[in-house]
């Protein structure tokens, strides 16, 4: 059973004329040139949000006790008054080359709205919640550690569910013109630019009948394995027993589920080719990125990657008979392009750590970039799994993937609905 519940919401002053220069993309997509971009201005919520990546893990979680007392001080940050449910719809477009990605029609603007609210904690995969991916320990332990100093959740781990008449009673509510948004930001990002909006549900009627359609759910975590994780882990310190979520239908048209591409920064060629020749068929494909997907699509249930080296682009099919073994030695037979990339290509020739030295971009255009500046040896690139991918990988087999093989969008934004507790 999914219990959740309203809560008192922490937003931005709505008398603030800037809200728009005070969030920040989700904490786990940010890197170095965006984190000096945003923390330039002094009242944007990553410096309590994201780790200066020159400062140390304690430093950083005193660093963001401090700047959020002074933040609720200054009333940059206030709660609101009364315990409420909240709609958060995202409205954005995709630039033209993670257009090819798109299995079916892709359009020229998506509105997603999913329902904000805390929800029961439990041990992932053993109840109605479950999880897909792998997580580090180490990144489990700062949100854990933030969390536990700050006492917030700073943004909502994004679920999804089934139940075609909780979407109805939203697009309803929303249908309502005399609500106005009590939240309405735009963020522009370096990957594509979103719109934000946050409506408030205080109907004590209309929650009771909410929570009671979300009662008998499942929930499928999409986006925020780390922020779950560690929320649990609180939990079992005896910290709160629910945690901030973001719900959304899963069947709606703009939840996109994409990929996640691969830099490998430092590899041993000579392995990975040798790796390659033992598992792979070998194909070379030309420059253009969507000739990589034209490729990569083309799979009649064959695991498939394709490979920049810098001097060219290549068709890796894997051999039938290898991935049969692999597949009954891992219990596993979903998500076999990622399995077999990570345990028989990137594994054995990575030298460095996997928390360093490999890059996740959703940027075929970057990935390439990096290769051919020298920085990174050698990009690979993955087609999009399916939602079935996902559900059969959590409730079938409950395995995770490895980390960062879905890419789900919109993301939502730091700073637009957090919880104090």
């Amino acid at each position: 059973m999914v219990r959740i519940k309203p809560f008192r919401a922490t937003i931005l002053n709505p008398e603030l004329k800037n809200r728009d220069m005070l969030i920040c993309p989700v904490y786990d997509t940010i890197d170095i040139a965006q984190y000096n971009h945003y923390s330039r201005i002094r009242d944007n919520v990553i410096h309590f949000t994201v780790r200066r990546p020159d400062m140390d893990e304690r430093s950083f979680v005193r660093y963001a006790h401090e700047t959020l007392t002074r933040m609720f001080n200054e009333r940059i940050l206030v709660e609101r008054a009364r315990p409420a449910l909240y709609i958060y719809g995202i409205r954005y477009t995709l630039p033209d080359e993670l257009m090819c990605e798109i299995s079916g029609r892709a359009e020229k603007e998506y509105f997603t709205i999913g329902l904000v609210a805390l929800v029961q904690l439990e041990k992932l995969n053993t109840g109605q919640i479950y999880g897909h991916e792998r997580t580090f320990e180490s990144k489990t332990r700062e949100r854990y550690l933030l969390m536990r100093e700050c006492g917030m959740n700073f943004s909502p781990v994004v679920g999804s569910y089934k139940n075609h008449e909780l979407s109805r009673i939203f697009k309803s509510y929303l249908s309502q013109d005399v609500i106005p948004p009590l939240v309405d930001v735009k963020l522009d990002g370096t990957l594509y630019s979103t719109r934000h909006m946050l409506w408030e549900i205080s109907d004590e009627s209309l929650i009771r009948d909410i929570e009671e359609l979300m009662r008998d759910c499942r929930l499928i975590i999409l986006d925020g394995h780390h922020r779950y994780s560690a929320a649990y882990r609180l939990n079992m310190a005896g910290g709160p027993a629910y945690t901030l979520m973001m719900l959304l239908e899963e069947t709606d048209s703009s939840l996109l589920l994409l990929p996640w591409h691969r830099c490998v920064r430092r590899c041993n060629m000579r392995t990975l080719w040798n790796a390659i020749e033992t598992r792979f068929h070998v194909e070379r494909c030309d420059r253009s990125g969507n000739s990589i997907y034209s490729e990569l699509c083309k799979s009649n249930g064959d695991v498939r990657v394709c490979m920049y080296d810098g001097n060219g682009f290549y068709l890796l099919r894997a051999d039938e008979e290898s991935l049969r073994e692999l597949s009954e030695k891992r219990g596993e037979r979903v998500g076999l392009d990622i399995l077999s990339l990570h345990e028989w290509l990137i594994e054995p020739s990575l030298m460095g750590n996997p928390e360093e030295d490999i890059l996740f971009t959703a940027s075929p255009g970057e990935a390439i970039a990096r290769v051919n500046s020298g920085s990174y040896h050698v990009a690979f690139f993955l087609k999009p799994l399916s939602m079935a991918d996902i559900e059969y990988k959590a409730i079938v087999e409950q395995k995770g993937f490895p980390q960062k093989s879905t890419l789900f969008l919109p993301k939502v934004a730091e700073g637009v609905v957090m919880r104090r507790f």
